[in-house]
């Protein structure tokens, strides 16, 4: 049994992966999380249905392998993130693609920039529809900016979660 749950879920994170990828081959230029999400969310239900055929599983054990599944593609999307989101590790990809994994600090500055790093991620959340930046580089925030803002904040608040600035 544990064999058998194991695989289904690496099953479910396989097909999770590859539809990402598919997607994101076929459908170029769109968001790449939301894309995530959508899989994980479209998935869901033949996930589900495959841990019934093949595991009998009762509407406790469904319910527990819907949220398992979408519990993975939470995963899958912190784990595509992580590597443009952290600096840390923005940093060593960077090293890892240059020659003789070597750059000098100011090719590096070049590469990732902190101006970079802010534009590109005003360019997302613009894209998103977050926010929206003006000819004169005032940048506002779009309702769903200030919803999601106010649900970050509260989380913020209620894990006493300091700025790291």
């Amino acid at each position: 049994m544990i064999a058998t749950a194991a695989a289904v879920v690496s099953a479910s994170l396989a097909v999770q992966t590859c539809g990402a990828s598919v997607m994101a081959a076929v459908i170029r230029g769109r968001n790449i999380y939301g894309t995530v999400i959508a899989v994980s969310a479209i998935t869901a239900p033949a996930v589900v249905g495959f841990g019934a055929w093949r595991l009998g599983l009762g509407n406790d054990g469904l319910v527990f392998l819907a949220v398992l599944h979408l519990a993975l593609g939470g995963l899958l999307f912190h784990f595509m993130t992580l590597p443009d989101r952290s600096v840390t590790l923005r940093l060593l990809v960077e090293l890892l693609l240059a020659p003789q994994y070597t750059l000098a600090m100011a090719d590096l500055t070049r590469r990732y920039s902190l101006q970079a790093m802010i534009e590109s991620r005003l360019r997302q959340l613009a894209a998103a529809r977050f926010l929206t930046i003006g000819a004169d580089g005032n940048i506002q925030l779009l309702p769903r900016g200030v919803a999601f803002g106010r649900f970050v904040t509260a989380g913020r608040r209620l894990f006493r979660i300091q700025s790291a600035n």
